[in-house]
């Protein structure tokens, strides 16, 4: 249980913040500097821990890193010659899987242990592996490692149909197309954020991609990649955070830059429905006044005046929103469902808030309903589950009422907000690290 905050909740959250970048666009976009194309600049790289392990697999690889300016950080990796991800990093690092695409594309091999990452049911590495043995890439496990190796000869045009809307999957076998000399479909491919980021990235280094935002790609690939720098978008799982914090504490909070409407619109409009009050005031949103009561009317119902709140692929509710929601619910006037169909242990973190004085029925571990009436918390003592989310949703009710919370496991949270404490004692929360 490393890491641990003492919460005197009760305050209301007041001030500005500036959401964090994307992670998941970050850690998507990292890999993109091991392919042959003379190097990457990241701007605003986050101190997060899976940044960090990123970073150590180039040194690794005795890539050069080096600080340009005050913003950017550059990656050339011209004279790295290994294909295969550090083990000890890979196993712990989910994220390192991502290097198998742009590995593929530049040496033909790619070798990376089987990855960790938050737990969140089995999350099979199959789909990947599925999606480029389709291309007629060779997979072979050994000593815990799969070995991924692309044929003699690549064909000119190949389809490749997912199994799932990865993100993961799809950035891998769009990296790998990118660094070849050969066209790839994809369909059924993830169309988020963070993917776009990615692509459009991909497409500064010239190669050409067709339906970037959609789940059908066409991917253009080329041999003379060319350097480039990333920028990620704003995280909209932050933002979403962010206005949970202000609704449940009766707060007035200020998110800048966060009027982004082909990110965020999907978004607001399902927490409108929970009565959390979103102002547009040009770049940013002002959440504030929040009357939190379910607009029944216009959910969409499990059951006989039961409404419903789940979980889809981009466009639809992110699934890593849906904690924090939780949380939100039972600060909610009005009964809801909850469904998580994507992971299996993706309400572990609900027996904690039931701790806590939630009253969440768990129908199964895909299921929960929030009961009627609101509730206030009375605090305690609690462990926080291996989930980023998990954890951001049991802090953020630990905020809300006038009561002490300890919560231990908190450092997992520096995986996706690396200076998650200072960003909430400046809006008024009161919080002392263990």
């Amino acid at each position: 249980m490393n890491g641990t905050f003492k919460i005197f909740g009760g305050n209301p959250l007041i001030g500005e913040v500036t959401p964090i970048l994307n992670k998941n666009s970050l850690l998507g976009a990292l890999p993109l500097a091991i392919m042959q194309c003379g190097g990457i600049s990241y701007k605003n790289l986050p101190q997060t821990t899976d940044v960090e392990a990123l970073l150590e697999v180039y040194k690794k690889w005795g890539a050069t890193i080096e600080t340009v300016g005050t913003n950017y950080t550059q990656i050339d990796s011209t004279g790295v010659k290994s294909f295969a991800v550090d083990t000890e990093i890979g196993r712990k690092l989910r994220g390192a899987f991502s290097f198998v695409g742009p590995l593929l594309s530049r040496f033909g091999q790619a070798e990376v242990p089987i990855p960790g990452g938050c737990k969140l049911g089995s999350r099979s590495v199959s789909v990947h592996v599925n999606a480029f043995k389709s291309l007629g890439i060779d997979v072979e496990e050994t000593g815990g490692c799969l070995r991924f190796s692309i044929p003699r000869k690549i064909p000119s045009s190949s389809s490749v149909w997912l199994l799932e809307a990865s993100v993961t999957t799809t950035l891998n076998i769009a990296m790998y197309a990118a660094g070849t000399d050969s066209e790839v479909e994809i369909i059924d491919a993830a169309s988020e954020p963070h993917v776009t980021d990615v692509l459009k990235t991909l497409v500064r280094m010239g190669a050409k991609i067709k339906g970037i935002g959609t789940n059908h790609l066409v991917v253009k690939g080329t041999k003379q990649l060319k350097s480039t720098d990333f920028v990620a978008s704003p995280d909209f799982v932050d933002v979403a955070g962010h206005c949970v914090a202000s609704a449940i504490t009766g707060g007035n909070i200020t998110i800048k830059g966060a009027n982004q409407p082909e990110i965020m619109d999907g978004i607001l409009k399902w927490m409108e429905l929970f009565g959390v009050h979103v102002l547009r005031k040009g770049k940013d949103l002002i959440v504030a006044g929040s009357d939190l009561e379910l607009k029944l009317d216009q959910f969409p119902l499990y059951g006989k005046d039961l409404p419903k709140f789940v979980v889809r692929p981009w466009p639809g509710f992110p699934v890593d929103i849906l904690p924090v929601m939780v949380t939100l619910a039972t600060k909610t006037k009005g009964t809801m469902l909850f469904q998580n169909w994507m992971y299996e242990s993706g309400f572990d973190f609900v027996r904690e808030l039931n701790y806590l004085g939630a009253e969440i029925f768990i129908s199964d571990p895909q299921k929960i309903i929030v009961m009627e009436p609101q509730i206030d918390y009375h605090g305690g003592e609690v462990a926080a589950p291996g989930i980023i989310q998990g954890t951001k949703a049991i802090f953020l009710a630990a905020l809300a009422d006038p009561v002490e919370t300890i919560v231990h496991g908190t450092d997992i949270l520096r995986r996706r907000y690396p200076n998650i404490l200072e960003t909430y004692l400046n809006l008024g929360a009161d919080i002392e690290r263990y």
